[in-house]
């Protein structure tokens, strides 16, 4: 008993970082959902073509009746929600206009006087809060700035705005920037600083941080990294307009109007009509299900919201485009919704329960190979990497790599299976910005793997698990060669010479 109990104290902290399980656990029959529909579901998510499914959350009536974590992702690990972060920014805005702090009519420049470097065109003068969070700012978007300026909101407030305000839809993340630039100038805090206790804390969101500009602003449009069950919460949040257990921490009015939809996003004239031409609120994406809408993110970061079935749905992976992982929840999850409790399906339970557990991402298919060790010295090449060691033996198989600049990494390998380790550096990103993942301040894991194909190639893969990237090498001892590809969907594969020292 004494050894349980230290067993215990010793695990409580992980527990409480782990932040999991804070929601109410439930089974699909229970709260009117055909548990084969779920079943469905998963299985059509797992099935997409060129898509890694990470985390996926069913939360109906408040309570959570299925989740799906293939390994090596696993509940207590964060995800990088691209674009998703979005709607945490809106609801920021939202809390500073409850405070008095701002309005959705004031004046982007208004703000900031002390960053003007030219004149102030009578477009730039007429920009609004409200034409910020309707993506509608009139300028033109340009995703590469953030790759070369240091000073964002100076440099962005120079550019020219070629449409009236409030007139033209342009998704454009630098506009959520600057939507997180202003609620850090009227608070004196950061975004994350701000929300942590009027947001985060009262639901129990203890697990987060967010990226920051070279200036000390919070991204904004992307950048922030949570769990998946906090993105179950921010589906419910938004679904109960703002209210978290009988406090209002967001006023019910403008989470209504965040929601709503405010101005035509997307292609409107696409047929038949999908989900990223529903139109747009302040920051919330409409879906195609009628009264729908949802937190979306680059590669397939969702959290969406069915209001009148009351219904949250998450979805957390790895896909460049397309909403096919949309189309899973309305073909698949939708038509097995009931109004009331269905009788107990214990056999189709068991066999959800059963899909949910042994989940598992693809593993290198091959043989496990001999003890072996060896020094691979790569030629010049675009990743800076200058070195990989290999090392097969009793007390464990590792590949450590050796970029430039003496960063050096080293990866525990499982045969078929993942094996943990953490993370000395940084994963790949797909974001090239200035300072990128600064303000990261919780380190990565990664989980690898190995096989070996034929005698004489061995297959390795990585997956940076509570982050979203990975990486595959391939290596060739026949042709001394070495194909290293990030698993972001269109990466470019660099192939490698070596010499084996």
């Amino acid at each position: 008993m004494k050894r349980q109990l230290l067993f215990l104290l010793a695990l409580l902290p992980v527990l409480v970082s782990a932040q999991v399980g804070d929601l109410p656990r439930s089974t699909p029959a229970q709260e009117g959902i055909s548990t084969q529909a779920v079943i469905n579901m998963m299985d059509s998510l797992l099935a997409l073509p060129e898509c890694d499914i990470h985390h996926v959350m069913v939360v109906r009536h408040g309570k959570v009746v299925a989740e799906l974590h293939p390994a090596p992702f696993r509940a207590l690990d964060s995800h990088t929600l691209y674009s998703a972060s979005k709607t945490f920014t809106s609801l920021a805005v939202g809390i500073a206009i409850d405070e008095n702090l701002l309005r959705v009519d004031d004046r982007v420049m208004a703000f900031f006087p002390d960053k003007r470097t030219c004149p102030v065109s009578d477009n730039m003068a007429a920009m609004t809060v409200r034409d910020l969070l309707m993506m509608a700012s009139g300028v033109k978007p340009d995703w590469t700035m953030r790759n070369s300026s240091t000073e964002w909101v100076r440099d962005w407030l120079a550019k020219p705005v070629d449409y009236r305000p409030g007139s033209l839809f342009q998704y454009d993340s630098m506009c959520t920037f600057m939507l997180s630039a202003i609620v850090q100038r009227v608070t004196g805090q950061t975004m994350l600083e701000y929300l942590r206790k009027r947001l985060f804390d009262p639901m129990h969101i203890t697990v987060v941080d967010w990226e920051s500009s070279p200036d000390g602003i919070n991204t904004g449009g992307w950048g922030l990294r949570v769990q998946a069950e906090t993105m179950a919460k921010l589906g419910l949040l938004l679904l109960n307009k703002g209210n978290w257990n009988g406090r209002q921490l967001v006023c019910a009015r403008y989470v209504e109007q965040a929601c709503s939809r405010l101005i035509d996003g997307g292609a409107k004239d696409t047929v038949p009509p999908t989900d990223g031409n529903q139109g747009y609120g302040y920051q919330v994406w409409q879906s195609k299900w009628p009264g729908s809408f949802r937190a979306d993110g680059a590669m397939g970061q969702y959290a969406v919201v069915v209001p009148q079935a009351d219904l949250v749905v998450v979805i957390l992976g790895m896909k460049l485009y397309g909403h096919e992982e949309l189309a899973c929840i309305w073909n698949q999850l939708m038509p097995g919704l009931y109004d009331e409790p269905l009788n107990p399906e214990k056999q189709l339970q068991k066999r959800l329960e059963k899909v949910c557990a042994n989940a598992i991402l693809p593993l290198p298919q091959g043989k496990k190979g001999k003890k072996m060790h060896k020094l691979l010295q790569l030629a010049d090449n675009e990743m800076g990497l200058v070195q990989i060691e290999l090392d097969f033996g009793i007390a464990g198989n590792t590949m450590t790599v050796k970029r430039a600049h003496h960063d050096t990494e080293t990866f525990v390998m499982g045969y078929k299976d993942w094996k943990y380790s953490p993370v000395a550096g940084l994963p790949p990103y797909s974001i090239n910005a200035i300072n990128r993942m600064r303000g990261f301040n919780a380190g990565f894991t990664d989980a690898a793997a190995y096989a070996w194909p034929s005698p004489s190639t061995l297959e390795v893969r990585v997956h940076y698990v509570d982050w979203i990237s990975g990486t595959t090498y391939m290596f060739d001892f026949e042709k001394n060669m070495v194909n290293i590809c990030d698993t972001y969907p269109n990466s470019r594969p660099d192939t490698i010479t070596f010499t084996v020292q």
